[in-house]
């Protein structure tokens, strides 16, 4: 009844927090009368590129907790549009540009006695330094896999996937039921089960995700580059928010090792272990996907004439062409 009531609220939009931005900002277009204000839209905060330190981050929100996951090894699949752009931002690069706007709005109605309009700054990456959701993914994988977080439960890998039934039956294969078969062995062996109940929100936070990772925005950041250039050089220095200085792949490093150092509270010198177990990890997994192969070809070999025709059509072949080498030689 409550869920009924709040969608039919929030309408077409994604979640409540989208809602409630818009609500903020209609607010203030309709009753801010005379006073100060602008409006300062990000994109996708994530960890710092700077300050405090680079990759400074401190909660599971947005594409964090996925990474995350990932990190861990339980999280492998999700519907992505992989070649849109996924217009990420660094939060202080969002809160450089609040500063700055704060001032550059006290600044303009000073000089025009309370007289202006409400400016919007888009805080954004997507015009002009855009970095696709296949980019980030990629790197985001080899951050994890050269600074593994301790104690992973499988070898990190996965996939965007495009198709929602496809990615769906990933979620069962590659998420539900090793969750519940985790879950099941931990009852067995008098554990705590907790892996159905972090696929549970996984699964909430990647469906937040997905609204954004399967569409594409061109949101105009006009403001913000005319803020920039009011700046003195030192200004640009000390509040910096040219997103056209961010090196993607140094800075989705630091974000993964931030995870690593600030979310799960992993020091440097648990780094040469986690990289053994890594190591391990590897090998399992690319034993598991050899056996799933060989049952996959048994189970066909035993139910399938056609496969077992093919089967030996394959192997005489491969006899005969190994008795006309010598004649080729």
């Amino acid at each position: 009844m409550f869920l009924s009531y709040v969608n039919s609220l929030i309408g077409n939009r994604p979640n409540t927090y989208t809602f409630t931005k818009a609500l903020a900002e209609d607010m203030l277009q309709n009753e801010s009368g005379n006073l100060p204000v602008a409006i300062v839209r990000p994109s996708i905060v994530i960890s710092s590129v700077n300050e405090p330190v680079a990759g400074w981050v401190d909660n599971y929100n947005g594409p964090t907790g996925i990474i995350a996951a990932a990190g861990k090894g339980f999280f492998r699949t999700m519907l992505c549009h992989e070649n849109k752009v996924a217009d990420l931002v660094p939060v202080d690069i969002v809160i450089n540009l609040m500063i700055c706007a704060a001032w550059k709005t006290a600044v303009k109605y000073k000089n025009s006695n309370g007289a202006q309009g409400i400016t919007v700054y888009n805080c954004c990456t997507g015009q002009r330094n855009p970095i696709s959701w296949k980019q980030f993914v990629n790197y985001s994988f080899e951050s994890m896999r050269q600074n593994p977080l301790s104690h992973i439960t499988w070898y990190p890998d996965g996939q965007c996937r495009s198709n929602p039934i496809s990615n769906a039956m990933c979620v069962f294969l590659l998420h539900r039921l090793p969750a519940h078969v985790l879950d099941l062995f931990s009852l067995l062996t008098g554990k705590k089960p907790f892996m159905v109940r972090i696929q549970n929100k996984l699964d909430k936070a990647a469906k937040c995700l997905e609204y954004f990772s399967t569409q594409e925005w061109r949101f105009l950041d006009d403001n913000v580059r005319e803020l920039n250039a009011s700046l003195s050089l030192e200004d640009r220095r000390v509040f910096s928010f040219d997103v056209t200085e961010i090196d993607w792949p140094k800075y989705i490093a630091n974000y993964v090792l931030g995870i690593r150092t600030f979310i799960f509270k992993e020091q440097a010198s648990s780094l040469p272990q986690a990289r053994k177990r890594l190591y391990k990890m590897l090998w399992i997994h690319r034993l598991s996907k050899l056996l799933m192969i060989l049952l996959v070809w048994r189970l066909l070999m035993l139910r399938s004439s056609v496969a077992r025709s093919s089967w030996h059509l394959f192997i005489d072949l491969v006899l005969r062409l190994h008795r006309l080498i010598p004649f080729m030689q």
